[in-house]
């Protein structure tokens, strides 16, 4: 019954007594009274030849079926009774509670924790609600011992154990674990040594990495108890996580950390697990040495960790590719700010121009979300929120209108300097979000923001990380409100679907060769009509005209706005050798025959007034 599962469990039921006949190292000992000193395997054919001479063997045959193997040395597994020692997860000790056992008090303690993501709340209570008494010992040479010494005749624990556990530990901490093993019982027991049994037992290393709480940071005075987080992979449910909760609550009836977060594992660009026998290990070194360490870390950051994580060149490629958008993005916003001063410079929100203030706002509520991403732990989320900024609401839309004022506006006029001001401010935020995902770009690019800043002298702005989240300055969209805006963006995605299909008819070579006519009623022409002249700025064409839209005589090419209606047509006059717009003002001034009259304002004169784009 001592050496078989099936065995043990007819042994149990019928009160069977249960000697173990098996020593550790596979042989048979004295209480088998036969095959004393032989291994079970060599001993397996003479039992069986003896139970059939014996008349005591019905039928025997061989088949093949699996057995459990050791993960270590792929060799199959050997099962014996053996004395153990346990924790009980039902026994009642007034030091954890006076009414609930370790299991009922990890089961009400779990819910006050935060678990990311939230299922990790239900494998947990689901493994704790079922689980046994938890064996704590192990029979293995290595290890931290159990120091314990147990009577011979009534197996009871030396009334010392306390005292002698800190002897021993003093001890170890003189000479190692095998001090324990090498002394001698009577070097701790006296004379009473031949009265008990030392344990050579080693503890579960579960036991050991379950009480970091107590051995890490109950001894460092720099670190906190409870832990704002642990965090590992999805199999520590069943370890490291639970065993952590099983011994804080013992010790201070209470979990070990506030938040657990769990990640899964990394494979291969086929899903395969990363092993040395397939090959297909990437080391992080490797990419480090191609991309760098930011590319990396995006990639990391970008996958949704709470799934297995495909590392490979696709997955790498996309990294790469998200990173080169951040990285120009902010190269644009660097650039364009590079005769910017802020304490000179700046606009009063007041008299910026309604789009810088409008991108602002959509900074404003994308650095919202982004923050409670971060909370949340969804990095890709965050990654995601930065990269749809960077590509749509600044590469796609704003960047792309702002450049006429940024390159032929007076140089320190309102209009270009509105334009200045929003980027710094989108910059400043722009750093923040990506410096816990992108160290090493942030802080580059925060020193060349600083090296112009007033506040240079500010130890504390040195470096991005003192940082915390941008205060964007407090402003009002009155004159073109933010529905106006987003209908206007409405608008410019129709146009633009209009140009592309002109510019593949041939109608038209480039969006500034163009004039587009807009028809439009209700809502979306009352937000266009706000823009005035502006509107060709935001369409970046050289003529753009709003009209009514009648539908019992619609005009214009059909878009897949009900209230709207394009047509696009080459632009009248002649190509601004400044500004590329298509004017029939150019040469108008006899002293710049190739400039139009605005660049005459703004390259000689005083600039021109920009209030809608």
């Amino acid at each position: 019954p001592a050496h078989g599962a099936d065995d043990y469990v007819v042994a149990s039921k019928y009160h069977l007594p249960v000697e173990n006949p098996v020593a550790g190292n596979g042989v048979y000992l004295d209480t088998a009274k036969v095959f004393i000193g032989e291994h079970i395997y060599k001993a397996q054919p003479k039992i069986i030849e003896q139970l059939h001479s014996t008349g005591h063997l019905l039928n025997h045959s061989k088949f093949e079926h699996s057995y459990p193997h050791c993960w270590r040395h792929k060799t199959p597994i050997i099962f014996r009774a053996t004395p153990q020692w346990f924790i009980s997860m039902t026994e009642k000790d007034g030091s954890v509670s006076e009414s609930v056992g370790l299991r009922a008090k990890a089961m009400a303690d779990i819910p006050k924790v935060t678990w990311t993501p939230e299922w990790g709340q239900n494998r947990i209570e689901a493994m704790v609600s079922g689980r046994p008494d938890w064996c704590i010992s192990r029979q293995r040479t290595w290890g931290v011992p159990i120091p314990f010494f147990t009577h011979k005749d009534t197996g009871e624990l030396h009334p010392n154990t306390v005292a002698i556990i800190e002897d021993v530990a003093k001890l170890i901490e003189q000479g190692g674990v095998e001090a324990w093993f090498d002394a001698d019982a009577s070097q701790f027991i006296g004379d009473e040594a031949q009265d008990y049994d030392k344990a050579s037992d080693t503890l579960d290393v579960w036991f050991d990495s379950g009480t970091t709480h107590f051995a890490v940071l109950d001894q460092d005075p720099e670190l906190t108890n409870p832990a704002d987080m642990y965090l590992e992979g999805s199999d520590q449910h069943r370890g490291w996580f639970q065993t952590s909760l099983l011994t804080s609550e013992a010790i201070y009836a209470r979990p070990p950390y506030k938040q657990v977060l769990t990640h899964g594992f990394v494979v291969d660009g086929n899903g395969h697990k990363m092993s040395k026998s397939l090959g297909n290990i990437i080391t992080p070194q490797d990419e480090i040495n191609k991309t760098g360490a930011d590319m990396l870390r995006l990639w990391i950051a970008s996958s949704d960790y709470r799934y297995e994580m495909s590392a490979g060149k696709q997955a790498f490629k996309g990294a790469t590719d998200s990173y080169r958008r951040i990285r120009n993005t902010i190269r644009f916003l660097l650039a364009n700010t590079d005769d910017f001063n802020p304490s000179t410079d700046t606009v009063d929100m007041a008299d910026m121009v309604s789009l810088d203030k409008f991108i602002m706002y959509r900074a404003s509520l994308v650095q919202t979300d982004i923050r409670t991403a971060y909370d949340a732990m969804d990095f890709h989320q965050v990654v995601q929120l930065i990269t749809g900024f960077c590509s749509q609401d600044l590469g796609g839309f704003y960047l792309d209108i702002i450049k006429d004022r940024q390159y032929t506006s007076k140089t320190d006029g309102v209009p270009r300097r509105s334009a200045q001001t929003a980027i710094y401010h989108i910059a400043h935020a722009l750093l923040r979000w990506i410096s816990p995902i992108l160290p090493f770009t942030a802080q580059e690019a925060w020193q060349v923001m600083m090296d112009k800043d007033s506040q240079t002298s500010d130890v504390s702005q040195k470096y991005i990380f003192t940082q915390e989240y941008y205060d964007f300055p407090e402003f009002e969209l009155t004159a073109i409100t933010v529905n106006d805006w987003k209908r206007i963006l409405q608008a410019k995605e129709a146009v633009n679907k209009a140009i592309e299909t002109a510019r593949e008819q041939k109608i038209i070579n480039a969006n500034l060769s163009a004039s587009v006519t807009i028809y439009a009623n209700g809502e979306m022409h009352a937000s266009l009509a706000k823009l005035d002249d502006e509107l060709r700025f935001v369409l970046i064409t050289s003529g753009a005209n709003l009209l009514a839209l009648h539908e019992e005589q619609p005009q214009g090419d059909a878009t897949e706005l009900d209230d709207l209606r394009v047509s696009v047509a080459p632009a009248e006059g002649v190509k601004c050798e400044r500004c590329w717009h298509v004017r029939t003002d150019v040469g108008d001034n006899p002293e710049y025959p190739d400039i139009c009259s605005r660049c005459v304002t703004n390259a000689f004169g005083e600039g021109e007034s920009r209030a809608f784009a």
